[in-house]
C-alpha cells in the first residue's frame, strides 16, 4: 500500500489518507492500528484499506504500525461503515467502541518548570492566581498534569514551563508466565543417561525426565510436583541443560463453565422440520434471516446447537448472542459440555486482558463459536456462517451510549455482509420482527408445541387488594405461600420474580408529602438495606439513610413499596430452613457470581431463587415446578408505549 485510508477515533465524519513510508510497507495492513500525526499531535488510527491520493495536497506519513496481526478482517470494515452511517456515529469511534478496552496506551500531559519559571516563582506573591499552579508543576515534574491545560499552555507561552506528552503502557496485555525448558534438545541416549546419572538428589532423575518429556513446562507446575524444584532448576540452569523464559499462557474465561446435559438422540418433528429449512442455506453459504417463533419449552436451544454444528461442519464459524451475560455463560457451559472445538466467551464482564486475548484469538481464526451478549456482534471471526440471537425481543440488546445500536438489527446486517444465516429466536417475538416476516424480509419458522407434548402450566392470577388492606400486609399472597410450602415439601424448587431492586422503593414525608429524591436525576431514591443507604438506580448517587425530611426537616419519613431485598427477607422469615438465593444487579456485580448462583440452583443446592428479570431469560431448570410473579402488573406503569408488549413478553418468559 502506497497510501492508506485511516479512521481516527474523533467526532469527525470522514476518513483521512496517509502515505506509507517504505520502512513500514510490509507491516501495514487492513485491520491494524497505526500511529498517525493529526492536528499537531499523534493519535491512533485504524487502517481501512487503500487510500486515494489527492493531487492538490501533501500527504503525511503514518508514524508506526501498532499491531503485528490485524484486529479485524476487511468484511468488518463494511460492517463498521454501515454502523457509522445507520446509527450516525463517526466511523473511528464505532471501531474504537467495538475493540476491547485497554489496548490503547493512555496519553496524558505533563510539565516541567524552566529556569525562567523558577525565577518568576521565587519573586511571585502567594496570592497571585498563577502561584499555586506554577508551584504544583515545580513540585510534580513529569507527573500527569492536574493544572488546567489552558493554564499550562499560558505558562508555556511565557516560557515558564515546558508541556510534554506523557504515554503510559496499555492496560490490556497477554498473560505471561515463567517456563522451564531443555536447551540441548538433540541429546543421544548415552548423553542423556550420563546426565541423569549425575543427579544426587533422590528425585533428580524423575525431575529431569519430567522436564525433558513435557517440553516447556510452567515453573510453578514443577514446584508443585517437586518440593526441591527451585534448587534443581537453578542447578541445571547453571550447568546449561535448562533455561528459564517468559511465555504467553491462555486465560480461560470458560474455566469451570461446563454443564453436562443429556443430548437428545432424536429430534422432535417440529425441531427436525426447522433444521431441515435452515440446512440448505448453510450449505449454500448465503444470507438468510429467519425468525424462530417457538413457545417456551419447545426445544429452541437444541435447534440452535444443531444449527451451529452444521455450520461448523461446513468449515464456517458461529456467533451466539444472548441478552444477559449470565445466560450467555450458562449456554456456553451447555455447549462446551458437548463440543470439543474452541469456544470463546466474550462480554463486558471479562477483564481487559481476557477481552484482549479472546479478541486476538477470534481475529486469528482460532475460535469456532463465540458466546456473548450484544457486544458479541463485533466478534472478529473471519468466516462467519451462522449468527444466533436468542430472546431477540429483549430490550437488553439496545445500547444507550454511543454508538447507540440495537444488537439484533446489527446482527442481521452483519449476516448480510458475511453471507451468513441469521436465526432470531424467541417465545414472544417483537412486533418489529413479526412485521419483517409479514412483508417478506425474514422467514418465519414456528414451533408451537412444547417437547414431549408437555402441557402448558396452570396460571392463577391473585388479587392482592385484600392482602394490602389487611393489618398484616406483606409481599407474598397466602395462595403463593401455600403453593411454595407444598412445592418445597415435595423436594421441588421455586422461582420468585420481582422486577424491582432494593428494600423499600420510596420514602415520603408525612408532613410535606415530598419524597427523598436524587439531586441529579430528580428520581426517588431507593433503600438498600444491606448497605443502609438510599441509592439512585439511574446515576448511582447514594446517601446514608436519613431520618428527617430533606425538604422540611420534619422527622416524619415513611417507607413504601418493596424490592427483591425485602422479598428475600420475607421468604427467609417464612421458610427459615430453606436455602434461598437472590439474583439481581446488586448480587452479581463481580465476575462469576451469576454463574455460581445458576450452577448451585441447577444442582439443587438452592431451593428458592428470587430476583429481577435476570432470572427470566430462558434457563432450563427441570426441578422448578412453581413460579411466583410478585406484583405482575408493575411493568404496565412504565412511561413507554411498549409497556403492554414488554409486560406480555416478561410474563410469557
Amino acid at each position: 500500500m502506497a497510501y492508506v485510508e485511516v479512521a481516527v477515533p474523533l467526532p469527525i465524519n470522514k476518513t483521512f489518507t496517509y502515505s506509507v513510508p517504505e520502512s513500514l510497507a510490509k507491516e501495514v495492513g487492513i485491520g491494524k492500528r497505526a500511529l498517525v500525526p493529526f492536528k499537531g499531535r499523534r493519535i491512533t488510527g485504524y487502517v481501512l484499506g487503500d487510500g486515494a491520493l489527492g493531487l492538490d495536497r501533501d500527504t503525511k506519513d503514518i508514524l508506526e504500525v501498532l499491531d503485528p496481526t490485524p484486529l479485524f478482517s476487511p468484511s468488518m470494515v463494511s460492517f463498521f461503515q454501515w454502523m457509522s452511517e445507520y446509527y450516525m456515529c463517526p466511523l473511528g469511534q464505532v471501531i474504537q467502541s467495538a475493540l476491547p478496552s485497554g489496548i490503547e496506551p493512555t496519553r496524558t500531559k505533563s510539565a516541567h518548570i524552566t529556569s525562567e519559571g523558577l525565577k518568576v516563582l521565587a519573586s511571585m506573591q502567594p496570592h497571585d492566581p498563577l502561584f499555586e499552579d506554577l508551584k504544583w508543576i515545580k513540585d510534580n515534574p513529569g507527573k500527569a498534569l492536574k493544572v488546567p491545560y489552558s493554564v499550562a499552555r499560558r505558562l508555556e507561552s511565557r516560557g515558564w514551563v515546558k508541556v510534554e506528552d506523557r504515554v503510559r503502557k496499555r492496560r490490556a496485555a497477554l498473560l505471561t508466565r515463567r517456563f522451564v525448558r531443555v536447551v540441548k534438545r538433540n541429546l543421544s541416549q548415552e548423553q542423556m543417561e550420563e546426565l541423569l546419572s549425575k543427579g544426587r538428589a533422590r528425585n533428580e532423575r524423575e525431575f529431569l525426565q519430567t522436564v525433558i518429556q513435557a517440553g516447556p513446562i510452567l515453573r510453578r507446575e514443577l514446584t508443585r510436583l517437586f518440593p526441591n524444584a527451585q534448587y534443581l532448576i537453578d542447578k541445571w540452569v547453571k550447568k546449561g541443560l535448562l533455561e528459564l523464559f517468559d511465555g504467553p499462557v491462555l486465560r480461560n474465561p470458560l474455566g469451570g463453565l461446563d454443564l453436562p446435559a443429556p443430548v437428545p438422540q432424536k429430534l422432535f418433528p417440529q425441531q427436525a422440520e426447522v433444521l431441515k429449512q435452515i440446512e440448505p442455506h448453510l450449505k449454500r453459504k448465503e444470507f438468510w434471516p429467519a425468525l424462530l417463533h417457538g413457545v417456551t419449552g419447545s426445544g429452541k436451544t437444541e435447534v440452535y446447537f444443531r444449527a451451529i454444528e452444521k455450520a461448523l461442519a461446513q468449515g464456517r464459524q458461529a456467533i451466539f448472542m444472548a441478552p444477559e451475560i449470565a445466560l450467555a455463560s450458562y449456554l456456553a457451559g451447555l455447549f462446551k459440555a458437548r463440543f470439543k472445538g474452541e469456544i470463546a466467551l466474550y462480554h463486558s464482564g471479562l477483564s481487559e486482558g481476557e477481552r484482549y486475548e479472546q479478541w486476538l484469538r477470534m481475529a486469528r481464526g482460532e475460535i469456532d463459536v463465540v458466546f456473548g451478549a450484544r457486544s458479541a456482534v463485533f466478534a472478529p471471526l473471519p468466516n462467519v456462517g451462522l449468527i444466533v440471537v436468542d430472546e431477540e425481543h429483549d430490550t437488553s440488546y439496545k445500547q444507550d451510549n454511543a454508538p447507540c445500536y440495537h444488537g439484533r438489527d446489527a446482527a442481521v446486517m452483519r449476516g448480510k455482509i458475511e453471507g451468513a444465516v441469521v436465526l432470531l429466536g424467541s417465545g414472544s417475538p417483537s412486533i418489529q420482527s413479526f412485521y419483517n416476516c409479514a412483508v417478506g424480509r425474514y422467514r418465519l419458522l414456528e414451533m408451537p408445541e412444547r417437547i414431549e407434548e408437555r402441557p402448558f402450566p396452570q396460571v392463577e392470577v391473585v388479587d392482592m387488594k385484600p392482602v394490602v388492606e389487611s393489618s398484616k400486609g406483606g409481599v407474598l399472597s397466602p395462595v403463593l405461600i401455600q403453593a411454595m410450602a407444598q412445592t418445597l415439601e415435595r423436594g421441588e424448587q421455586c422461582i420468585l420474580f420481582l422486577n424491582r431492586r432494593g428494600f423499600y422503593r420510596l420514602f415520603l414525608c408525612c408532613a410535606c408529602g415530598e419524597g427523598v429524591r436524587c439531586p441529579n436525576c430528580d428520581l426517588t431514591l431507593i433503600h438498600h438495606k444491606d448497605q443502609d443507604r438510599l441509592m439512585c438506580h439511574y446515576c448511582g448517587f447514594a446517601i446514608p439513610l436519613v431520618e428527617n425530611c430533606p425538604g422540611c426537616g420534619h422527622p416524619a419519613l415513611k417507607a413504601f413499596g418493596y424490592g427483591t431485598q425485602r422479598l428475600e427477607e420475607e421468604v427467609k422469615r417464612r421458610f427459615p430452613d430453606v436455602a434461598v438465593a437472590r439474583m439481581d444487579t446488586d448480587t452479581v456485580r463481580k465476575k462469576g457470581q451469576a454463574y455460581a448462583i445458576i450452577r448451585r440452583f441447577a444442582q439443587k443446592e438452592i431451593q428458592v431463587l428470587l430476583g429481577t428479570q435476570i432470572i427470566t431469560k430462558g434457563y432450563d431448570f427441570p426441578g422448578v415446578t412453581l413460579v411466583g410473579v410478585v406484583a405482575a402488573d408493575l411493568s404496565l406503569c412504565f412511561p413507554d408505549f411498549r409497556a403492554a408488549e414488554r409486560t406480555y413478553q416478561l410474563l410469557s418468559q
